[in-house]
């Protein structure tokens, strides 16, 4: 087996979410193979969490105390880390704090390489951001949107090699049990947020109430816009079907729902490639999902799944209907679906590929 340098993964963000969990999710993929040395924030969600991110893994948590992501403190703390333990190979995930770590590792021997997992629209073409990105051997995006997103946004050096490594799943062996019932169940997994489209979904129902099948829709996820989630509200007060809608709220155990599912609804404004589609795949739903960002993705990769065009609630619902009353056909997909979800995306591959990056 072959032999690693000292190597940190770094995710200095104080909350809560994609990022934070692939972070933790890399490191402890890495740790298989290698001990892993991770810093975040001192008082930050990953922190405050260690016990269950990093016990039973290969994994010694360091923290930073700073205030500014520019700012002696945080420069001379990492390169304190960096000198002390060795570190001769980084794997990034963050974008502001990169102005502290590119002075932090300057004159070092570092292997620094970036994941970027969301989308970027405003350009790092400036001679600062080209100074700051200069030191970076690897750009990794988490799926062919971001890494092209990536190649128009950021000034790669000459030496900084661009790629794409698809984000992995830990999918759980669980069967999905026949339908015990006519009634259709429809979920949709993300926070309670505009981006993510709840309220699209609600109103795109209302073709299932007007035809007369019988449906539930289940919205997993927290609350992390409060006047959006009011707006929802507001609107189910005098929707006719308001008893078929179910908010579950923040739930760590998403594939129980999933596996008792038949379709995920997922209008979403655009992300990176969506752990939650990813889930949905694997998990044997027909997602219905708008056409932007990564989504097409899925498609080329010889996924079933129903993309509309992007934004258009009235094609959605289109859509829904189609599928619900074409729902002994869709099934068919499904097991295909879940095959490929656990080959494409398998935490196997992806340590594989994040290794091959490594000194």
């Amino acid at each position: 087996m072959k032999t690693y340098a000292p190597t940190a993964v770094i995710c200095l963000s104080k909350v809560n979410g994609g990022m934070e969990l692939a972070a933790v999710k890399i490191a402890r993929l890495l740790s298989e193979d290698m001990p892993v040395h991770f810093i975040s924030r001192a008082g930050g969600f990953i922190a405050q969490e260690k016990e269950s991110h990093f016990s039973d893994y290969n994994i010694t948590l360091h923290t930073l105390k700073f205030s500014s992501n520019l700012g002696l403190a945080l420069i001379f703390q990492s390169r304190k880390f960096f000198k002390t333990l060795g570190i001769k190979n980084v794997i990034f995930l963050g974008a502001s704090e990169m102005k502290s770590l590119y002075f932090a590792t300057r004159g070092l021997d570092i292997n620094f390489v970036i994941r970027q997992g969301s989308r970027k629209s405003t350009p790092k073409t400036d001679a600062f951001h080209t100074l700051l990105y200069s030191d970076v051997n690897t750009f990794v995006g988490n799926c062919e949107f971001i890494r092209e997103n990536i190649q128009e946004i950021i000034p790669l050096a000459a030496k900084t090699e661009l790629t794409r490594i698809y984000a992995s799943l830990q999918l759980q062996d669980l069967q999905r049990k026949p339908k015990e019932n006519k009634r259709l169940e429809l979920i949709s997994v993300g926070r309670i947020n505009p981006v993510k489209g709840q309220l699209h979904s609600i109103i795109a129902c209302e073709v299932l109430y007007t035809e007369g099948i019988d449906f539930r829709l289940q919205l997993l996820g927290d609350v992390q816009d409060e006047s959006y989630h009011q707006e929802i509200i507001r609107f189910l007060e005098t929707c006719p079907y308001k008893e078929n809608i179910v908010f579950v709220g923040y739930t760590d155990n998403v594939p129980s729902y999933l596996v008792k599912s038949d379709i995920f609804l997922f209008p979403t404004q655009g992300e990176g490639m969506s752990n939650a589609v990813i889930e949905a795949l694997g998990y044997g739903l027909v997602p219905i999902i708008f056409n932007n960002s990564s989504s097409p993705e899925f498609v080329s990769l010889g996924f079933h799944l129903h993309l509309v065009e992007d934004g258009n609630v009235k094609a959605f619902s289109t859509a829904l209907l189609t599928t619900a009353k074409n729902f002994t056909q869709e099934q068919k997909s499904v097991d295909a679906n879940m095959r490929l979800a656990r080959s494409t995306f398998s935490p196997e591959r992806e340590k594989k590929e994040y290794l091959a990056l490594l000194k």
